[in-house]
């Protein structure tokens, strides 16, 4: 289960950093995609509707990832008992 939550804190984080990337660079021009290479950043912009993936992905994790946080605490509390 940890490792699913890690997974979750990792798939948020990815996510978020697209997603502000593309924030970045569209409406302020500034960001991550005006640091990296251009050879990298241009199958990001051609597939613009990645932006909207990343948001979906990050909003499930974040929903998913209290649950799971329960079943954590509620799995170490049996083993303490």
């Amino acid at each position: 289960m940890k490792i699913f939550d890690l997974a979750l804190s990792a798939i948020i984080v990815l996510g978020v950093t697209v997603f502000l990337a593309y924030v970045g660079y569209f409406y302020f021009d500034f960001g991550l995609f005006m640091t990296l290479p251009a050879n990298i950043v241009e199958g990001f912009i051609q597939n613009s509707a990645l932006q909207y993936v990343a948001l979906g992905l990050g909003i499930a994790a974040m929903i998913t990832k209290r649950p799971v946080g329960r079943a954590i605490k509620q799995q170490e509390a049996e083993n303490r008992s």
